[in-house]
């Protein structure tokens, strides 16, 4: 049995078994599972897990930290268990389910919850996004003009990170309908009226427009997070209500008509102008935290972000400036720190971490962690592995964290592009001008550099710990 297959065996057991799973998805290092019982799940045992850096509760979700390693290790137990790659298992009809938390915490925490569930499986598309952006400034007319904004070639590159923009409300519908159990292509046709030329000329005119004598409000969706996922959110239970009532000899015909006729007018008078108008204040908040705080913001947010990463504490907050990023084209208050800031302050402590330490394993732990981040990216060994055991490191970072933060607010660097997070992250900060990405490399090196210069003065080794 390979290590992997271990791995995925102990945990799975450990957390209850496939019989407690109803949802099982991974990120970059985590496998995420969304359990029946969460008390069935030893945390401490998993822990000790070989391949296993370390647990972690978030939003009532059971994380196990693997690394670099996990998408092997989510295969092993999808194989083991004897289930389908699926972002979903189905939960059993046993009346096992527990009872939905309806306290504000409870209703806050599954609106995160489903938020993160629509997001997260489109990293790539958004990472994909970032570099063609990339290609596109780097090669235009506001970074190394080597082509006009007329070229084709650059064209080639800006349209199609344009398009992913523009058509983001067809994804959102794929993701959405996934975690809610509507139907897919119902959810694919809404995203497509949405977005219907016709529809959108009118709406771009301010023309009135009505569905069954309702006014529409004169709304664009193109580039939109929120009302799509609200307008699939109500699908998922008007199917329910609709397919209680029709016979199943009809259902084909008559459940898709049924739907699209109800929600129609949902979708264009309520829902969708309800969730733009929630996106814009949602934005307009973070924008205006940014205003009034200035460098202070910036400051604060990067003094704690190895923290709010490892705790879970910025997941809101990250997809809710992702959402300004994509839609306004550049974001101040939350990304360029959780983007890239984050990753060089990992980075100099793992590098400060191994000259520092005498024990060999300790050395060989650094050289892996900062190898994880430098090139693949991955602050999660470090954090766990490094960070949060060895107190003494939280100065430095503290520090290191603060001054990078308000180098980025006193000269007011953007992130304009979503894509790498390892080394090539500052490529991010690549638009607007030629001035944001130097001033976004310094802000990175100052991370770097005042953190690794602090552990280097001020940690003594792993006895201090």
């Amino acid at each position: 049995m390979s290590k992997n297959q271990e791995t995925a065996v102990q945990v799975l057991e450990l957390v209850g078994g496939k019989e407690n799973v109803t949802n099982i998805f991974h990120c970059a290092t985590r496998l995420r599972f969304n359990l029946k019982d969460n008390g069935l799940a030893n945390l401490e045992e998993i822990g000790k897990v070989k391949g296993v850096m370390g647990t972690h509760v978030a939003s009532g979700e059971i994380q196990v930290i693997i690394g670099p390693a996990v998408d092997d290790v989510y295969n092993e137990i999808i194989k083991v268990a004897g289930l389908e790659r699926t972002n979903r298992i189905d939960e059993d009809l046993d009346g096992s389910d527990k009872e939905r938390d309806l306290s504000p915490k409870g209703i806050f925490n599954s609106v995160i919850n489903a938020f993160s569930a629509c997001m997260n499986p489109l990293v790539p598309v958004f990472v994909l996004l970032g570099m063609l952006n990339v290609i596109a400034a780097i090669i235009g007319p506001n970074f190394l003009n080597l082509v006009s904004e007329e070229s084709n070639l650059y064209t080639n590159f800006y349209w199609a990170g344009q398009a992913i923009i523009y058509f983001l409300p067809v994804l959102i519908a794929v993701t959405a309908s996934k975690h809610f159990k509507a139907n897919m292509y119902i959810s694919l046709v809404l995203s497509f009226i949405l977005l219907y030329p016709n529809l959108v000329a009118l709406m771009g005119e301010g023309i009135e427009y009505t569905v069954y004598g309702i006014p529409a409000a004169a709304v664009t969706y193109s580039a939109s997070v929120i009302p799509i996922m609200m307008i699939v959110v109500c699908q998922s239970y008007v199917e329910k209500i609709i397919n209680k009532f029709i016979p199943n000899a009809l259902k084909v015909i008559l459940v898709p008509l049924l739907t699209v006729l109800v929600m129609l007018p949902i979708a264009l008078c309520a829902l969708g102008p309800l969730g733009t108008y929630v996106g814009n204040i949602i934005a307009d908040g973070i924008i205006w935290l940014r205003d009034v705080a200035g460098p202070l913001e910036t400051m604060l947010v990067a003094a704690f972000i190895p923290f709010m990463s490892a705790f879970g504490i910025g997941r809101p907050v990250f997809f809710i400036s992702l959402t300004t990023l994509l839609t306004t084209g550049s974001e101040f208050a939350y990304m360029p720190i959780a983007m890239v800031i984050n990753n060089w302050l990992i980075m100099g402590v793992a590098a400060g971490f191994t000259l520092k330490s005498k024990a060999a394993e300790d050395k060989q732990l650094g050289l892996t962690c900062l190898a994880a981040s430098f090139l693949g990216g991955v602050s999660e060994p470090t954090l766990f592995g490094i960070f949060l055991p060895n107190k003494k490191l939280y100065l430095p970072v503290m520090i290191g964290g603060a001054l990078s933060g308000l180098y980025l607010g006193i000269m007011n660097v953007g992130l304009y592009q979503f894509g790498a997070t390892n080394f090539l992250n500052v490529m991010g900060f690549v638009g607007g001008s030629s001035s944001n990405f130097i001033h976004g490399c310094i802000a990175s090196a100052i991370a770097f550099l005042v953190t690794f210069g602090l552990i280097m003065f001020m940690y003594k080794g792993k006895e201090e710990a």
